[in-house]
């Protein structure tokens, strides 16, 4: 029964793992003069006439989970010798909070904790008071100071907590990213680095003198109004031998003519290019439009020049994924791909992340698999038994690494180009499934795996005397029926593939059979992850971030919002329904109370008990 998640049986087991955490992580903080002060108290969570938690979810959380060990795990970054700080749960639960309670920006926020009612609830909480709340420059720096790794440590703890609560089993893993932008802006080349703020040209000044002593000589030809610009090819070395050299903008202007006495800009920049007594002639002056000169070399000519496609953020990359709207165009996204691993409880009804990297949008997302499964392993002592994931995940070195800790991998199959016509299969022996077929052309079903072996069971079950008209076409006319060797065994046709054979293709659950058709579709858990964290808490939903050190602190703190908010709902729901069960009982409130029904097929293979 579920009765088990209730609000009273959880408050009464987070007692002891409360406990257990704090004597865990007990490290003092060094700074004691600090301008709050968080200490975790018990509160009473009450339902509702209608139905619901009286102060939120916010409240339910504060007042169940003990964040005291945030204050112990993040000791280190502080110092003895120091001004006063604020104590880290304080910062941490405001920031969480804002998340939980929908505020994407952070000035909103704060405009809230700094009225008087408005915000009472949340300095009471997190031991605050009014004189000393936090500015954004304060959240900022305390997100800086901690770093995504302890954000990743902070979130592990969690998990561990609705681990011990059987909340989470890790029975059923899927695996999947979602691309989100940075803030920067994305000015079409993807070639750029840290170098590209500093590219030295030659002979610019001659090239500049060039383009306007041209623009002079053909005055009455051209428009005064319109802008010229001067390039040059980009003297990098980094690009692909397929990709044309792209040109670097060196400076824009636009000749105007001058009331007789020019700015000192204008006048400097006629000097520096040498121009100044052809446009006194001409009564002109340049106007400069755009520059991305930094520095300029007297001695040759040269310049140091910051080339004008090179986005705010560096970290950032362009990754690609399918329009929402329609499925057959992609669309390019300048930023990050957060990659989260979800446990899938089929017997609860939920799913939850436990499991968070964070990559540029253009690196390889089939590596953090094995990052993730490890990034698990090394924090909880769990048993994995099924790990989803789609085609991009379909790399040998995963189902190599999943086959050794002894996980049935169910990731779909990427066809590479293979040719799927029904001759080119006939050709190679065995379907897009890796069924075999028999010698007269009759596919094979599986028949069970061999464990120790490592391979599949086919066979064709004689399925030519059941049939009473052969399809001509999928039957190799040159084989005589009357003289097949199989026919007197039990089952016909029998052929073994090894796994080593075909480490992709060939799985554990057969491709394509009923039993793997269920299996994988679990894996659209992860895509209501991606959509949680994009659409409902909206935190990865354009976010202000401009390089890879914010982006993977964000993203962990989306996956530490999603998991306490989806957990703690379904905390509420059983309590709620046990409150229903009270009043009115009913058969169908008791339905919902119980553990969901898993197939056979799913149940034989994690053995929940």
């Amino acid at each position: 029964m579920l009765k088990k998640f209730s609000i009273a049986k959880v408050s009464k087991n987070l007692n002891n793992i409360n406990f257990n955490i704090t004597l865990k992580h007990n490290k003092p903080f060094p700074n004691l003069n600090l301008l709050s002060n968080y200490h975790f108290k018990k509160r009473f969570v009450k339902i509702t006439s209608g139905c619901g938690i009286q102060g939120g979810l916010v409240k339910m959380i504060i007042s169940l989970i003990d964040f005291s060990f945030v204050r112990s795990l993040v000791s280190h970054c502080y110092a003895t010798m120091a001004p006063p700080c604020y104590d880290p749960p304080t910062l941490f639960l405001l920031d969480l909070f804002r998340y939980i309670d929908r505020y994407q920006n952070m000035s909103d926020f704060v405009k809230i904790l700094n009225d008087n009612d408005k915000g009472r609830a949340y300095r009471k909480y997190t031991g605050i008071n009014i004189e000393n709340t936090p500015c954004e420059a304060t959240f900022s720096n305390f997100r800086a100071r901690i770093g995504g790794s302890l954000y990743n440590e902070i979130f592990h703890i969690l998990v561990e907590i609705f681990h011990k609560l059987n909340i989470i089993s890790f029975n059923i893993l899927s695996t999947d990213g979602t691309l989100y932008p940075t803030r920067a802006r994305y000015y079409g080349c993807c070639h750029f680095c840290e170098d590209c703020n500093t590219i030295k040209i030659d002979n610019v000044i001659p090239l500049v003198k060039q383009r306007i002593l041209y623009r002079l000589n053909k005055l009455p030809n051209i428009n005064l109004e319109k802008e010229s610009r001067v390039h040059t090819d980009c003297p990098s070395n980094d690009f692909p031998s397929d990709i044309k050299t792209p040109r670097i903008e060196l400076f824009a202007f636009k000749l105007t003519f001058c009331d007789g006495n020019p700015t000192l800009e204008q006048k400097n920049t006629a000097a520096l290019f040498g121009v100044t007594e052809e446009l006194k002639k001409q009564n002109l002056c340049i106007i400069t439009i755009r520059n991305n000169v930094t520095n300029i070399n007297n001695d040759d000519g040269s310049m140091t020049v910051s080339c004008h496609k090179l986005p705010k953020d560096l970290d950032a990359k362009i990754g690609v994924r399918r329009d929402n709207q329609n499925s057959d165009k992609k669309v390019k996204i300048f930023g990050y791909n957060a990659i989260f691993s979800t446990s899938v409880e089929l017997h609860l009804g939920i799913e939850l992340p436990v499991a968070i990297s964070n990559i540029p949008g253009n690196a390889e997302e089939a590596d953090m698999l094995v990052k993730n499964t490890d990034q698990i392993n090394d924090h909880h002592d769990c048993n994995i038994k099924i790990s989803l994931a789609d085609s991009k995940y379909d790399a040998i070195k995963n189902y190599n690494y999943l086959r050794s800790q002894g996980i049935i991998p169910i990731i779909d199959y990427n066809r590479r180009n293979e040719k799927l016509s029904y001759a080119n299969l006939l050709k190679r022996g065995y379907n897009q499934y890796g069924w075999p077929f028999a010698p007269c052309n009759f596919l094979c079903r599986p028949n069970g795996f061999d464990q120790k072996r490592g391979c599949l069971t086919f066979c064709c079950f004689k399925q030519c005397l059941k049939l009473k008209a052969k399809p001509m076409e999928k039957f190799n006319s040159e084989y005589d029926m009357q003289k097949c060797p199989y026919v007197e065994n039990q089952k016909g046709f029998v052929k073994h593939i090894f796994v080593k054979e075909h480490p992709r293709l060939i799985n554990e659950i057969p491709r394509g059979s009923i039993r793997f058709k269920k299996i994988k579709k679990l894996r659209s858990a992860s895509e209501r992850i991606n959509s949680g964290v994009k659409e409902d808490l909206i935190i990865l939903h354009k976010p202000i971030v401009f390089n890879r050190y914010r982006a993977n602190i964000l993203a962990h703190m989306a996956g530490i919002v999603l998991l306490l908010k989806r957990a703690f709902l379904f905390i509420i729901r059983i309590t709620i329904l046990i409150y229903k069960l009270r009043v009115d009982n009913s058969s169908a409130i008791e339905k919902k109370l119980k553990f969901r029904s898993i197939p056979a097929s799913i149940q034989n293979i994690i053995h929940l008990e």
